[in-house]
């Protein structure tokens, strides 16, 4: 359990409390984990506010599920996953499933084909530009 903490307090620059099964039930650091892993895997975290400290159950469990939904993409194995409610209650295992999760490297920011192509459109804008100048100032 302390390596799987070290691992998402490292990743995620956070501190956990103590009790990791409980920073982890409402499933908000479980959906940043897999964010940090693969951006946008998760698209909507609810997360508690100064006006509400405590997310409801109905909540956590969103919080859970798209949770594991992101694993899926991600490539975790089904057998690998577990059941939101074994999350939700505490009894999550640091294996398989947060083993798993948290081994995954996160993707570059920056494709070089990303760059290139990123590159080429504005090479071409730039030429499309000059010519269209050009054809204005020959009429």
């Amino acid at each position: 359990m302390e390596q799987l903490r070290d691992s998402i307090e490292s990743r995620l620059k956070v501190v956990l409390p103590e009790d990791l099964g409980s920073s982890l039930m409402d499933g908000v650091v479980l959906c940043h984990l897999a964010n940090h892993i693969r951006p946008r895997s998760v698209a909507s975290i609810h997360v508690p506010s100064p006006a509400v400290p405590k997310l409801s159950m109905a909540k956590c469990r969103r919080n859970v599920e798209n949770f594991l939904d992101a694993c899926r993409k991600i490539g975790v194995p089904e057998s690998s996953l577990c059941s939101p409610y074994d999350i939700i209650q505490c009894r999550l295992q640091p294996t398989p499933l947060l083993v798993s999760v948290t081994t995954q490297t996160p993707p570059p920011a920056w494709q070089i084909w990303d760059l290139i192509g990123s590159s080429l459109v504005h090479i071409l804008c730039l030429v499309l530009l000059f010519v269209a100048y050009s054809w204005t100032e020959l009429t």
